[in-house]
């Protein structure tokens, strides 16, 4: 049996032999709108069950990267249980109403989105209900498309603020239909079989079109042009790829075209590899800000090459690089221990924070002393990635070996110590190979998670825990004590802060009332016992 999947900017086509499902077919709805997430044929399925591509994918038995990729290229948004369109336009309108709050930006529905708490007009951070972190998943779905559509429906501005008159008058233009109540729930259509797109995958038959190299750096030198901005900085860039917003030469929010959004998507590709061929073209420096004349200087000394604007790109299985940026697999931990080591003397650092690793990982760009970013070579980048793998378990392991101390910074003495105590050998120079993160340790069951955290914070006498502080410890091991200073925490910490945010911070919601009531992210030492005392958890 052969499968191969063909996506481009409209349509996305599924091609088998297999006879249960016969020739070739395309999204529901067959125009790449909105609502084509699923590829779908064949037998309906009951309501509610886990027969969606996007689950199809999540079930399927390879590393997250690749379902992450899959995701990417197929366009899927996990939205089997989001409300319609017109229903979250309609909740979160009700919601900006009843709170009285009069423009609502894109950071926080994202946050909304997120962790299910928002931050009021006063500065104080509550709740959300369930429907409203649902409509605001729905109004950021598919690179905020609903969002993008409302927030403009009054003035014809794209500044990243919902005001409230925009719901009435998106209805009165006929950009959304009034609430019907409808939900993308169980449409009863059959996801493609996880066997069929894994045999897709594995036979490096999934295929997409997306911009060249030249297309996707003249976009984004248009838009620069355009909107008269001098330098485009990587963190502007970044989260232009991934919202589709960007700070103005003012500082203002404002949307950029679909056509932009993708362009810089694919400056992000591989760490950033082609924004960093680019932002050097004028002047040798890579300073994380990529000039508008960069464009032109890379085109005279070849950097890029003119073509068509487009290219079709075929992933060729699981050790392609294209994606995840990883050239062969990470460095061991005792060389990716002494290049980074390395690094920070070559730059005089003498101190590294997990932040800025974790910065270096992502991007290819860190701090320096002085504050600049600047851009890190790639094999300093690599070593970032491993320091930062599983948790960050290398970096953990080498932060301490002078002091002791867990304040998630890296001296330059550190790895010099953790050779002397066996804490890691000498460089032998080999590579490992990726770790898929599904081999994980399994995470404690919601009551002793929450034990764990409550004993924790009884330990460092942290009397309101943020749900802020408790995404930190979960994604990164460390958190800021009672004053301010960030250290590690110990793993079964970090796993229960893991197990207290997953679904959308479900059982952090269950507890931080337990005392008083009050939603407003936080966590206070008693609300473990009040929770037990009523029955929300057992001991």
């Amino acid at each position: 049996m052969s499968a191969t999947i063909t996506t481009t900017t409209t349509t996305t086509t599924y091609t088998t032999s297999d006879t249960f499902y016969g020739g070739s077919f395309k999204p529901r709805s067959g125009d790449g709108g909105p609502d084509s997430h699923d590829i779908c044929h064949g037998n309906h399925a009951p309501q509610g069950g886990k027969e969606s591509l996007s689950d199809a994918i999540d079930d399927m038995p390879v590393p997250s990267w690749v379902k992450a990729m899959a995701k990417n290229i197929l366009g899927v948004e996990d939205d089997s249980k989001l409300p319609s369109e017109s229903s979250a336009a309609k909740t979160i309108n009700n919601f900006q109403k009843e709170h009285d709050i009069g423009l609502l930006s894109v950071e926080q529905m994202q946050k909304m989105a997120e962790t299910g708490y928002c931050t009021g007009k006063d500065g104080k951070t509550f709740q959300v209900p369930e429907e409203v972190q649902l409509a605001a998943q729905r109004m950021m779905a598919n690179n905020g498309e609903l969002f993008k559509k409302l927030e403009s429906a009054t003035d014809g501005k794209h500044d990243g603020q919902l005001g409230q008159g925009d719901y009435g008058n998106a209805i009165k233009d006929g950009t959304i239909s009034k609430n019907d109540g409808g939900e993308t729930r169980g449409t009863g259509e059959r996801g493609l079989s996880p066997a069929d797109f894994l045999n897709a995958i594995m036979n490096g038959n999934i295929a997409a079109t997306r911009p060249s190299e030249y297309g996707a750096a003249k976009t984004i030198n248009d838009f620069q042009k355009e909107n008269d901005i001098g330098l485009l900085s990587v963190e502007n860039l970044k989260m232009m790829a991934e919202t589709g917003y960007c700070k103005d030469k003012d500082g203002n929010l404002k949307q950029v075209p679909e056509e932009v959004q993708g362009a810089a998507q694919r400056m992000m590709e591989n760490g950033g590899e082609l924004f960093k061929k680019l932002e050097s073209a004028t002047n040798g420096k890579h300073d994380g800000l990529l000039g508008q004349g960069d464009f032109g200087e890379a085109l005279k000394d070849g950097t890029i090459g003119k073509d068509s604007g487009e290219e079709t790109f075929t992933f060729g299985g699981p050790d392609s690089t294209q994606w995840g940026g990883e050239t062969g697999g990470l460095p061991s931990d005792s060389s990716a221990a002494k290049t980074i080591n390395d690094f920070q003397k070559d730059k005089d650092i003498g101190l590294l924070s997990v932040d800025n690793l974790k910065m270096m990982a992502e991007t290819g760009y860190c701090k320096d002393k002085d504050g600049n970013t600047v851009q890190v070579p790639e094999e300093v980048q690599l070593a970032a990635q491993k320091m930062m793998e599983n948790n960050g378990e290398l970096f953990k392991k080498l932060e301490s070996a002078t002091d002791g101390k867990h304040d998630g910074k890296l001296g330059q003495g550190d790895y010099d110590e953790a050779l002397k105590d066996g804490t890691i050998s000498k460089n032998t120079g080999t590579r490992s190979a990726p770790a898929p993160d599904e081999f994980s340790p399994d995470l404690p069951t919601g009551a002793a998670a929450a034990k764990t955290i409550e004993q924790f914070q009884k330990d460092k006498g942290i009397d309101l825990l943020s749900v802020e502080n408790l995404k930190m410890m979960a994604e990164t091991g460390y958190c800021k004590d009672k004053d301010g200073n960030t250290v590690q925490v110990p793993e079964e910490v970090q796993l229960a802060a893991q197990k207290m945010m997953e679904n959308n911070g479900e059982l952090f919601k269950k507890l931080e009332s337990a005392v008083t009531g009050k939603h407003d992210g936080l966590l206070s030492r008693g609300d473990y016992t009040a929770a037990v005392e009523d029955g929300t958890i057992s001991a």
